[in-house]
């Protein structure tokens, strides 16, 4: 007999009884206990209980594909258009600032969109942060780059080349949220380290601007990527294994989402895995 309950801690038991199962007087039953994290103890992708050491890796490729006629790109701040005041001198003074949030190449290669595993699997060693940090910079009144994939404990250097000051509001669910002003020319750079991955990308937005819109994939582990401007991604040195991967674009279901939640791949040590095109029609982007 296997009886599921919940208690007041975000914990599921399964209770087995063990035991003869006659009808009087038999063995005395002795339940057994097992733990299994519930949907609020599993926020973000830790990583699965280890196991025998998975040895080998592979390459993952594949390209995102809009299918159908992609929409007419969209003009956030038309050239020229701000006062001084308003940042003129700097924001869209030399060309229009365009909306990224869906950007579609003439072949229909989707880019800025997050592949990611979900969760390493049993025995996977995952990697230190890197000590290099990654650059997150805002030139032209336009954060860069859009889609940002960063591992838990990596710093990002948030830097400016614009002669004006900007601010960068993060709001992860999990680590603690950032909002810092960046002064104007700030090519130092201010650290902003991220101490617990997300499920989801980060918002990321500048309070002064608030045209000015980025994501940041925050993950435990080094296996997640955005495309290129043509749609394509590559993500190496994946463990060889059965794994579960999860495509993410802000503007899918027309408000940000999963394109796909749950597309399972098989990783073979030394070989490249290519999924080809992975077509998505316009509905999936919310048109």
């Amino acid at each position: 007999m296997t009886v599921f309950f919940r208690i007041s801690l975000p914990v599921l038991f399964v209770v087995t009884a063990v035991g003869c199962d006659g009808g009087g007087g038999g063995a005395a039953v002795v339940p057994s206990i097992t733990y299994i994290p519930s949907d609020a103890d599993s926020s973000g992708d830790q990583q699965q209980p280890t196991g025998p050491a998975i040895e080998g890796s592979g390459t993952l490729t594949g390209r995102i594909r809009f299918e159908g006629t992609a929409p007419n790109e969209k003009i956030l701040v038309q050239l020229k258009s701000l006062t001084k005041d308003k940042g003129g001198d700097v924001c869209a003074a030399t060309a229009a600032i365009t909306d990224d949030s869906l950007m579609v190449g003439d072949d229909g290669g989707v880019a800025n969109v997050f592949i990611y595993i979900d969760k390493p699997p049993a025995g996977a060693v995952i990697p230190d942060p890197p000590s290099e940090p990654v650059v997150f910079d805002q030139k032209g009144c336009v954060f860069t780059p859009h889609a940002l994939v960063v591992q838990t404990n990596q710093t990002v250097l948030i830097k400016s080349a614009d002669a004006l000051a900007h601010n960068t509001n993060a709001k992860p669910k999990r680590s603690g949220g950032f909002n810092q002003v960046i002064q104007a020319n700030d090519r130092n750079g201010t650290p902003l380290i991220y101490t617990k991955p997300e499920r989801e990308p980060v918002s990321v937005r500048c309070d002064f601007h608030t045209w000015m819109k980025a994501f940041h994939l925050v993950l435990s582990h080094p296996w997640g990527t955005a495309t290129k401007p043509d749609g394509t991604f590559e993500i190496k040195d994946l463990p060889a294994s059965n794994l579960t991967l999860r495509i993410w674009h802000e503007r899918a279901g027309g408000t940000g989402g999963f394109l796909q939640r749950s597309l399972k791949v098989t990783i073979k040590d030394g070989e490249t895995t290519d999924l080809g095109d992975l077509s998505f029609k316009p509905p999936a982007f919310g048109l």
